[in-house]
């Protein structure tokens, strides 16, 4: 092969800048015997890594850091937990001094004079839809309607959905009532009710607004409804024992919508040990309870009909008596 001439000649010199200061090699430095001291027995000329000793100086250093915060934040800790501990002294002491103090109810309840001579707030009436099957007649309807007579103006319109061949008799005679009940003064408030007969089930369902479809679902929950939009004496909320109200109105639902005849005669019982042997869930008052139930037992009437004793009889005559269901 043919020879090549060398890349770098080896006889090349490098001169080394004389602008800079010298520094002696780090090894010979690091281990000069007679440059350094030992800190901790203070007998030069032992042989000790600079970079060793700066070293343990910062994790002194860190730790005595570390150590500084640690106490400072147990300092902040006590503190607090004294500050805390003060003011519940402070509550204790205000406590036992209103200890005796009499307890006041935050919302005071009206009488029933009260209430009824508190107008309507005609801003709470809206016209709504109610859409009902021939075979779950919502009987509460008529009751309010009858009800509330004296007070506001329910006036109900009934219409067929074409999924319903035939109205049976129940929902005939329920619809020749509520559309011909007694008239009421003209210069009372009023709620137009549209009652459509469709195939809905026991699933009763009210609409208010033809635009945003959102139902209200089950004939107990547009009792609950009504009964906050009609007059205030009606409403349930105005008494003192809205929570054993509204477990009576959730067993009512339940008594509708259990297919099981086992499930309808267990909540029937339940309601039969709540009315016990008064003449009502209200008293001696008509109630939303009497109407609920009244309602409801009437629609399951065929599946429960042994197990209703005399004195829910009693109490549903009554209330047929009263608003003419």
């Amino acid at each position: 092969m043919y020879p090549l001439k060398p890349v770098m000649n080896q006889n090349v010199v490098c001169e080394i800048p004389s602008c800079m200061y010298t520094l002696r090699p780090v090894c010979t430095f690091s281990f000069d015997p007679k440059a350094f001291t030992d800190s901790k027995t203070g007998i030069s000329g032992v042989t000790v890594d600079p970079m060793s000793i700066e070293i343990d100086n910062l994790l002194q250093k860190a730790e005595n850091d570390e150590l500084r915060m640690l106490a400072e934040r147990q300092q902040r800790v006590l503190q607090q937990l004294a500050e805390l501990k003060n003011e519940i002294l402070s509550l204790r002491t205000e406590l036992k001094l209103n200890a005796k103090a009499p307890v006041q109810s935050s919302t005071a309840l009206k009488s029933k004079a009260e209430l009824k001579a508190e107008p309507i707030n005609l801003s709470y009436l809206q016209d709504f839809v109610v859409n009902a099957s021939p075979d779950y007649v919502p009987y509460s309807l008529l009751a309010l309607k009858n009800l509330w007579k004296n007070r506001l103006n329910l006036h109900v319109e009934c219409f067929t959905h074409s999924t319903v061949p035939k109205l049976s008799d129940e929902a005939l005679n329920f619809q020749n009532a509520i559309t011909n009940s007694g008239s009421t003064a003209s210069n009372l408030p009023q709620i137009k009710v549209t009652l459509i007969w469709k195939n809905v089930g026991a699933y009763t369902e009210m609409i208010t607004s033809p635009t945003s479809y959102v139902p209200i679902c089950g004939e107990v929950n547009i009792l609950r409804y009504l009964s906050r939009c009609g007059p205030s004496e009606f409403n349930y909320e105005q008494q003192d024992n809205v929570d054993e109200v509204d477990s009576i109105l959730d067993a009512c639902y339940l008594l509708l919508n259990k297919q099981n005849t086992k499930q309808r005669q267990q909540i029937l019982r339940t309601l039969g040990s709540k009315l016990g042997k008064a003449a009502g869930f209200g008293g001696a008052e008509l109630s939303l309870c009497d109407i609920a139930f009244t309602s409801a037992v009437k629609q399951v009437q065929r599946t429960v009909a042994k197990d209703i004793n005399p004195n829910m009889a009693k109490c549903m005559g009554r209330v047929a008596t009263m608003v003419g269901m």
